[in-house]
């Protein structure tokens, strides 16, 4: 567990290198690159400060769908069923055949065939 840790400090030391580099030379992170800060933020076990990042990249793209998704996740984790719904209603207007979105689709097809046989 203890390298686990490491290796994730490893890798959220990276990026905060990595996005001060950016900030400094192109105007900022990249949507790819706040999510990348994003996951590993959640696998720290702090969804609140994800939530913050994805934010940022929203705001940077308004229908980054890798954003949307994570947007998605973090609010599912933090019980915010609504907004999780709102995120992927968005993705699935914006992208609708986002390989999530059509996953996604066929899970609901297929729960929906085995709720009317039972």
């Amino acid at each position: 567990q203890f390298y686990h840790r490491f290796v994730l400090y490893s890798v959220v030391s990276t990026l905060s290198t990595v996005s001060s580099g950016i900030n400094a030379e192109y105007g900022g992170p990249t949507p790819i690159l706040l999510n990348g800060q994003a996951v590993c933020l959640l696998m720290q076990n702090k969804p609140e400060q994800a939530e913050d990042v994805l934010q940022r990249s929203l705001d940077k793209d308004s229908v980054h769908p890798e954003t949307l998704i994570n947007l998605s996740i973090v609010s599912q984790i933090l019980g915010a069923r609504e907004s999780a719904r709102r995120y992927m209603n968005q993705l699935r207007d914006a992208h609708p055949n986002h390989p999530h979105v059509t996953r996604l689709a066929e899970q609901e097809r297929l729960f929906d065939e085995l709720s009317a046989r039972g």
